[in-house]
């Protein structure tokens, strides 16, 4: 009989699956297998010690995060025609994004897991902010330029789904 697929939610462990820019994951451990995860297809290969895999998977998620938000950042102040503002990542319970009225841009790592199209949309948001930094018109207007999506779809994602990607590191 096949072993049923694990839930999405359930805490990092072998053989459950995580995830990762909107797919989910399985996660291959072996304590031979080197402690950094490693990113292969559909597999996530990590190893060392199984007591410390869900802060270093935590923190693999992290780094991917820092990554991914710095480009997407990058992407959109150029779009804007401003200079890359700087980014911050958040662990907020309540907010997937914020911007300062110094111009830090806050991203919750969390988006990580999100699609791609889900994380690019807050991205884009936090950038409109940098322009006007209110919900006017105008910054909605900056929004529809900036943004290549459906921001709609991407918020009703995050409406649906959002909560879901705390259920793995509360």
């Amino acid at each position: 009989m096949p072993t049923p697929a694990p839930a999405r939610g359930d805490p990092p462990a072998p053989g459950n699956t995580l995830s990762f820019r909107g797919q989910q994951v399985l996660i291959q451990w072996a304590a031979s297998h080197r402690r950094t995860p490693v990113l292969d297809g559909g597999s996530l290969i990590v190893g060392g010690p199984q007591d410390t895999l869900q802060p270093r998977l935590r923190r693999w998620l992290d780094g991917e995060a820092r990554v991914l938000l710095a480009a997407d950042l990058a992407d959109y102040c150029a779009r804007a025609g401003l200079v890359p503002a700087p980014l911050a990542l958040s662990n907020a319970r309540r907010r997937w994004g914020s911007c300062s009225a110094r111009g830090t841009v806050r991203i919750n790592w969390r988006l990580v897991m999100a699609p791609d199209a889900v994380r690019r949309s807050v991205v884009a948001h936090e950038v409109a902010h940098l322009v006007h930094f209110d919900h006017s018109p105008r910054f909605h207007q900056v929004l529809a330029d900036l943004y290549e999506g459906d921001i709609q779809e991407a918020n009703r994602w995050l409406k649906r789904e959002g909560r879901k990607l705390y259920a793995q590191f509360e």
